[in-house]
């Protein structure tokens, strides 16, 4: 991985993804590039091109320096020590600033901070997280305000017994080798059955031939309330990142997150999501 971009809103309450993108990108040793999207607002009677170029010259400067002195404030050094580059692009659509920066910039893994009640301009909403989820050629890591942790003991890796699962888990590794994390992948069934016991017992088997990582586990959890005890499974093993395949729908995520996968992670989720596109991988 060569280039990472986190999206900002300049805000206080964004402050948390900053310190968490920089230290990921420091950890894998990558670049870090980091966004803001900004508007101008229309005003009656600037109609005269000149003025509205001009207009966009001087706001696109002044959310520049915005933009500078808040990753330098908050990251306490000098941006030219940083290895982070600054992007300030104006733009109606955040979502679609997004998409069109990871495509120009060939970014391999997208962060952005969960909305709150202080999110500026519905930035990140449940409407640009889930757009971002499935339209992403790239991860998309989602770090809820409040988390403040630097290290990623536990990662956990939720799949539906899909080959996809193992290419997503593969790329996974690049994360956990960096940190030594363990990988504890977890598949929640409402059916106590062989069949179930059977795929994960081959899925098993899969990941341990194709993926050169030792320190990973494999759970099967029998339950008829999946969403509930994910969540005590996270708790019970202080998991510091959950790792999802979006899958058009259908499946395992698709039941746990049946009713919208993004706004249930924002109400319930209080440590940070990684999903990866099963259509891009």
């Amino acid at each position: 991985m060569k280039t990472i971009m986190y999206t900002t809103d300049c805000s206080e309450h964004s402050i948390t993804a900053l310190h968490y993108a920089y230290n990921l990108s420091s950890k894998l040793k990558t670049e870090l590039i980091v966004l803001h999207v900004f508007d101008i607002p229309s005003f009656p009677g600037t109609t005269m091109i000149r003025s509205m170029r001009e207009m966009e010259r001087n706001a696109y400067e002044e959310q520049r320096g915005v933009l500078r002195s808040y990753c330098e404030k908050n990251l306490d050094d000098n941006l030219e020590n940083l290895n982070i580059r600054i992007e300030a692009v104006k733009s109606l659509s955040v979502t679609e600033a997004i998409l069109r920066k990871i495509k120009e910039m060939a970014i391999e893994m997208v962060i952005i901070g969960m909305k709150n009640e202080h999110s500026q301009r519905g930035f990140l909403s449940g409407d640009i997280a889930k757009e971002l989820i499935v339209r992403s050629s790239c991860p998309v890591l989602v770090v809820p305000s409040n988390f403040e942790s630097e290290y990623l003991k536990n990662i956990v890796y939720a799949t539906d017994f899909e080959e996809s699962d193992i290419w997503a888990i593969e790329r996974l590794t690049e994360v956990a080798h960096a940190f030594k994390s363990k990988i504890n992948v977890i598949h929640i069934s409402t059916k106590d059955d062989e069949e179930e016991k059977s795929k994960m017992a081959w899925f098993k088997e899969m990941v341990l031939q194709k993926i050169n990582y030792k320190n990973i586990s494999f759970d099967l959890v029998i339950s008829d309330n999946i969403y509930e005890n994910l969540k005590i499974y996270l708790d019970d093993i202080k998991a510091d990142l959950v790792v999802l395949l979006e899958r058009e729908g259908r499946g395992f995520i698709n039941k746990l997150f049946h009713r919208d996968l993004v706004k249930q992670v924002e109400s319930h989720t209080d440590i940070p999501l990684l999903s990866f596109n099963k259509g891009v991988l």
